[in-house]
C-alpha cells in the first residue's frame, strides 16, 4: 500500500477478535510470562489441546468437581455456550474454547456484569488510538447463582 492509502481493517487483527485465536495467543504469552498473564482462566482450544485438557481434567482433587465453560469458536451472542463438570459432555472433535469457570466472579449487588471500553485504533506505526471515555457496563438481569449439579 502507498502511504496515502487508507483501509478499514489492519492485517492480522482477526487474531484479537476471534476467541480461539485470542485464547491461543494469550496462552502462549502465559507460558512465556506466567506472572504477567495470570489474569484469565486456564484455556484450551479443542480439538488441538484436547489431550492437555483431558490430563488437566483428570487431575482434579478428590471430591471437588471443577466447572468448565465451553464456547464454540465461531458463534456469538452466547449461542452454543454451556457449563459442564463431565468430560463426556465435551466432543473432542468440536472446534471450541474450553475454560475453567470462575468459581467466585466479581458481582455488583449480586449481578454478574461486564465492562467494555471502546478504542478506535487509528494507526499502528506509529501507534495512534482514541479511547471513548464513556465505556459500557452490561448487567445480568437475574441474581448470580453458583454452578451446581442442579443448574448446569
Amino acid at each position: 500500500m502507498e502511504h496515502h492509502q487508507k483501509i478499514n481493517h489492519f492485517p492480522g487483527m482477526y487474531t484479537l477478535s476471534r476467541k480461539n485465536l485470542l485464547a491461543k495467543n494469550l496462552m502462549k504469552m502465559r507460558k512465556r510470562n506466567p506472572d504477567e498473564y495470570n489474569y484469565f482462566p486456564l484455556t484450551w482450544n479443542l480439538p488441538g489441546d484436547y489431550q492437555d485438557f483431558k490430563t488437566y481434567f483428570e487431575t482434579k482433587p478428590k471430591g471437588k468437581a471443577r466447572t468448565y465453560i465451553v464456547k464454540p469458536e465461531c458463534l456469538s451472542q452466547g449461542k452454543g455456550i454451556f457449563l459442564t463438570r463431565k468430560l463426556e459432555d465435551i466432543n473432542p472433535q468440536q472446534h471450541c474454547v474450553v475454560q475453567r469457570y470462575l468459581s467466585k466472579p466479581y458481582l455488583i449487588e449480586g449481578l454478574k456484569f461486564d465492562l467494555r471500553i471502546y478504542v478506535l485504533l487509528a494507526g499502528v506505526d506509529p501507534l495512534r488510538m482514541f479511547i471513548f471515555r464513556e465505556g459500557l457496563g452490561r448487567f445480568a438481569t437475574e441474581t448470580y447463582v453458583a454452578p451446581s449439579k442442579d443448574n448446569m
